[in-house]
């Protein structure tokens, strides 16, 4: 039976079996089948009396430097993240505030509350709730926050450590100042609890932010800042048209979390906007202004001269 091959010659006729060589001519061309995995590269020789090029490299590609594009979408989820940490960690304020209702019945009015009415472990339960919400509620939101964008924040759980240290931190700080107020005015104890939940917040988002962003710190620290400050801002005219310690209370983390998701995300997308039009890349940390100390240290020892060689010592000894 005769066999076809891949680029066989046409003029080429398979020999009989009784003659093989039969049809055969020494004229006929010998017909190779190259394997294209092994096929000779072509190579580039030099003239006589040069040194061969060496074979260039194929240029990687520049790693490209600009702010993150920030979607729609990614507004969205971030705000809606954000509002849904700070409700889950109001519900955990509102599940101790029920089950220690009897104690803590000063905190529905502080205004009005004296020191024969506050229950002598009320500043205790006080300072675990709060302690208890914000802790619960700064390790949450950031990790919900983070998953809104994966792939820029590969350093999730070493952030949950330092904002659990930084918690630690701030009620070591507020402690004392429950501990002072309490026996005074209530009233300034609800503002140690606020000023408790505001820095606890702010300083979770920064640490989430910094640590994961080695480009835009500056972005991060002042989208954060301003997130908060209209957060108090919306946080006082709630408290100043409800009258009720309690709501703002309940309200502050909510209102507070989302305000920070929002404006992280909206803020973000104003800048790149920016720089699109613009090109000025101002809160790049490549950016400097000016001249910076290191620079003119560096000039300054480049522009000093070495010292010549001593030689007329050793032939005062010679001598």
């Amino acid at each position: 039976m005769q066999e076809n091959y891949p680029n066989q010659n046409p003029n080429y006729v398979q020999p009989s079996a009784g003659n093989p060589g039969q049809n055969m001519s020494p004229a006929d061309p010998v017909q190779s089948f190259p394997n294209p995995a092994y096929q000779q590269q072509p190579v580039d020789y030099a003239p006589m009396g040069q040194q061969p090029q060496p074979l260039q490299q194929p240029q990687q590609p520049a790693e490209s430097y600009g702010p993150r594009q920030v979607s729609l979408f990614t507004l969205f989820a971030k705000t809606f993240m954000g509002l849904a940490g700070g409700t889950f960690g109001s519900l955990i304020l509102l599940l101790i505030f029920l089950a220690t209702s009897s104690v803590l019945q000063p905190v529905l009015s502080p205004a009005e509350a004296t020191g024969e009415q506050v229950n002598p472990i009320f500043i205790v339960i006080l300072m675990a709730m709060i302690f208890a919400t914000t802790l619960i509620s700064s390790l949450l939101t950031p990790w919900l926050l983070a998953y809104t964008e994966r792939l820029r924040y590969p350093r999730i759980v070493t952030s949950i450590y330092q904002i659990f240290i930084v918690n630690l931190i701030i009620f070591a700080f507020t402690a004392p100042l429950y501990l002072t107020t309490s026996t005074t005015n209530l009233e300034f104890t609800a503002y140690a609890a606020g000023m408790q939940i505001l820095m606890v917040s702010l300083s979770s988002a920064l640490i989430m932010e910094i640590l994961n962003d080695d480009r835009y710190p500056l972005l991060a620290v002042y989208t954060t800042v301003i997130g908060v400050l209209i957060a108090t801002a919306i946080n006082l005219f709630l408290y100043q048209m409800m009258k009720s310690a309690t709501v703002l209370l309940f309200a502050a983390l909510p209102i507070t979390w989302a305000s920070i998701g929002f404006f992280q995300a909206a803020l973000a997308m104003i800048y790149y906007w920016y720089y699109l039009n613009w090109g000025n890349d101002f809160l790049a940390t490549t950016t400097s202004y000016g001249t910076e100390y290191a620079g003119v240290e560096e000039e300054v020892e480049e522009a000093e001269q070495e010292l010549p060689e001593d030689k007329a010592g050793g032939d005062f000894f010679k001598s």
